[in-house]
């Protein structure tokens, strides 16, 4: 063989094996976004099936804090404390969690706090003055509130005015409703620039403000799960709390219950203090169930309330205005409903892989 068929044939071999490694090289890199996509897809397919299994679990354990409620609101004739014994509803009623998983239950009486909906001007100012704000700032964000809040609120200053959202770079009206959450604020006139930072995040003045004041509509706060903040706004003085809290620690001292029945029970131990903002019966319970089933998690809150409770915040409308009627909707399947006295006004589901959603501000977005 000469050396130019020689060479030839070199050349058509390392043609040869190139060709082959471009083809490995190629089927390689599909492989492996094969097996990329197809672990994502398994992953997804797993997430989803873990959602379903613990979103079961969480409904479950609901169901059971439900029938807790239910039981002691028969027997006690009212849900007032969870000193009644309602504060842990899985251990009273031995609930047990399927496959290992890890089940918590967490209870709040949103009837503790101020009804944002429900207060006034005055209620408004006073609460955000024991926050922290100087008696004018507070006067004008109260202000700012009810101008965004109520269509029937004339307001003190000219910066809080209707006329001001028409003069925005996007020009529009108020909600004229309540607010339906607390990122809401955002867009509150005046009242934005206490509550947001530069950086558009909550300051301390409006997580304080999201937590002791309820989205819900309810006529008096509960006595018997109130913090001090709104103890005050009520019109409590602190002495007045102090004799509270030592009247209740004495008679649980004595194995007598360690709440109030009733406001004229309350009113023996604070004299002629105000009373008018307070009740003794819960008027809303935020559940707050939490399932771990090892990394992953699933959170739901469900708010639910008593006969005679809370209920969602309507408009106020100026008193020539009556609200449109409700569009009628098609009448669906028959349902079976549970037969607990209460009536849900919210529910919530949060799935996470390794963590829980963002706390109480951020989880009325």
């Amino acid at each position: 063989m000469n050396s130019g068929s020689q060479s030839n044939h070199r050349r058509i071999r390392g043609s040869v094996i190139l060709l082959v490694l471009v083809t490995v090289l190629l089927v390689a890199f599909l492989l492996t976004k094969f097996v990329h996509r197809a672990g994502t897809e398994l992953l997804t397919d797993v997430r989803a099936a873990d959602q379903a299994r613990l979103r079961r679990e969480a409904y479950s354990a609901l169901e059971t804090t439900l029938a807790v409620l239910a039981d002691f609101r028969a027997h006690d004739r009212g849900l007032f404390s969870s000193a009644q014994g309602w504060d842990q509803p899985l251990e009273y009623a031995g609930y047990t969690p399927s496959d290992g998983r890890i089940v918590s239950v967490a209870l709040e009486d949103e009837s503790g706090k101020l009804s944002l909906p429900r207060a006034d001007a005055a209620t408004l100012e006073v609460l955000l003055e024991i926050l922290g704000l100087p008696r004018s700032d507070a006067e004008r964000v109260a202000d700012a509130l009810l101008v965004w809040t109520r269509t029937d609120h004339i307001s003190k200053s000219v910066e809080a005015t209707a006329s001001q959202y028409e003069r925005a770079a996007l020009p529009h009206h108020p909600a004229g409703r309540p607010l339906r959450s607390f990122a809401e604020l955002a867009s509150v006139a005046t009242a934005r620039d206490f509550f947001f930072d530069r950086d558009g995040q909550p300051t301390p003045l409006a997580r304080d403000f999201a937590a002791n004041v309820s989205l819900y509509s309810f006529d008096r706060m509960n006595l018997n799960a109130a913090n001090p903040v709104a103890l005050a706004v009520g019109g409590l003085a602190p002495d007045q709390m102090d004799a509270m809290q030592t009247f209740l620690k004495q008679q649980k001292r004595a194995g007598r219950p360690g709440f109030f029945h009733s406001v004229s029970e309350a009113a023996v131990v604070f004299g002629s203090a105000p009373m008018q903002a307070f009740g003794t019966e819960t008027a809303a319970v935020r559940i707050t169930v939490t399932v771990r089933d090892g990394m992953a998690i699933f959170r739901m809150s469900a708010v639910v309330a008593p006969p005679g409770g809370a209920t969602l915040a309507v408009p106020i409308l100026p008193a020539d205005q009556t609200a449109a009627p409700a569009p009628q909707e098609n009448a669906g399947p028959v349902v079976k409903k549970l037969d607990y006295p209460f009536k849900v006004l919210e529910i919530r589901e949060d799935m996470e892989s390794t963590t829980l959603a963002p706390n109480e501000f951020a989880a009325h977005e």
